[in-house]
Order: C-alpha cells, then sequence, then structure tokens
C-alpha cells in the first residue's frame, strides 16, 4: 500500500456488529469488552488472513477508567504499528469511535503529529497536517 491509511479506534462498548462492516475497509482497534470481543471473533471467524491494513485488534481496558483514557493509552501502541517505523507511508489519522476529543486526548495526538481533529457523532476523526512530515 502506498497511499496513506486511516486507522480506526473504537472504545464504544457497544460497537458490536458494526465492526463487520467497518472492518472491510480499514485495519481497526477495538477495546476488549465482551460484546466487542464477539465482534472481533466473528470478523476473523469470516476473514481469517487480514494484514496489519485491514484486521481487527482487540485491547484490553481497565474499566473504571474512561474511553478517553482507553485512547491515550493505546495511541503510543497504534502508532507503533501503523507508524513511521511500521508503514511507508505511516498512517495518515484515526477514525475514533466511541470518545470525546478532551483537551487531554487532543495532548495526547498532537505527540503523534495528528492536529487536525474533526468531531462527528460519536466520535472524531483525527489526522496530520498534510504540510507536516513524520
Amino acid at each position: 500500500m502506498s497511499e496513506p491509511y486511516i486507522v480506526a479506534v473504537v472504545l464504544d462498548p457497544d460497537f458490536g456488529d458494526r465492526l463487520r462492516g467497518l472492518s472491510a475497509g480499514m485495519p481497526v482497534w477495538i477495546a476488549e469488552i465482551p460484546s466487542n470481543r464477539v465482534a472481533a471473533e466473528a470478523a476473523w471467524a469470516s476473514r481469517p488472513v487480514g494484514t496489519h491494513l485491514d484486521g481487527v485488534t482487540t485491547f484490553r481496558v481497565d474499566r473504571s477508567l474512561t474511553p478517553e483514557a482507553w485512547l491515550v493509552d493505546i495511541l503510543p501502541t497504534v502508532d507503533l504499528h501503523h507508524g513511521d517505523y511500521s508503514h511507508d507511508p505511516p498512517y495518515a489519522g484515526v477514525a475514533v469511535f466511541g470518545a470525546n476529543p478532551t483537551p487531554e486526548v487532543r495532548a495526547a495526538l498532537v505527540e503523534f503529529g495528528l492536529v487536525n481533529v474533526v468531531e462527528r457523532p460519536g466520535g472524531f476523526l483525527a489526522t496530520r497536517s498534510p504540510a507536516a512530515g513524520r
């Protein structure tokens, strides 16, 4: 893949069946919560061979924290797997489902060059500035 791509980060504990459509078009990192785990297993069963560009990855979360805290915690791992050291070109942004771009989240996004934030229902899209090199 030579085109920049977007990585989905799903923090919505009830995302469930919506995962199927999302994972067909982009890599997805989804909070491992029972209903999301079931959806991830279904995605793996329907498309068992995937790559880091179209697969589904689950990650554990501390249910006592907020989805925004989960996002801040998982961003370094997402960047490691989809950033400069893992892919050329690196991911261009993250599509976040189930969290808000709080000041803490925005500060964490900036650390990874994700400076353009567009809010949308149920989440937001954070992308790199086209002029900013990584």
